[in-house]
């Protein structure tokens, strides 16, 4: 089955993955740690709650 790739868009055989390779996931992986932690560096609100409770 034709498959697209969540990271670099290629299409790709496979059947239940999302990505075409580990690196393509590992650097998807990267890019979503990267974006949460850039949200949560500028919700400082949610920051200082989350720092209180722990």
């Amino acid at each position: 089955m034709k498959l697209i790739c969540m990271h670099c868009s290629k299409p790709f055989e496979g059947e239940n993955t999302k990505f075409c390779s580990q690196g393509c996931r590992d650097s998807h992986i990267v890019a979503l740690e990267r974006k949460v932690r850039e949200i949560v560096d500028s919700d400082t609100s949610h920051t200082k709650k989350f720092s209180q409770d722990y």
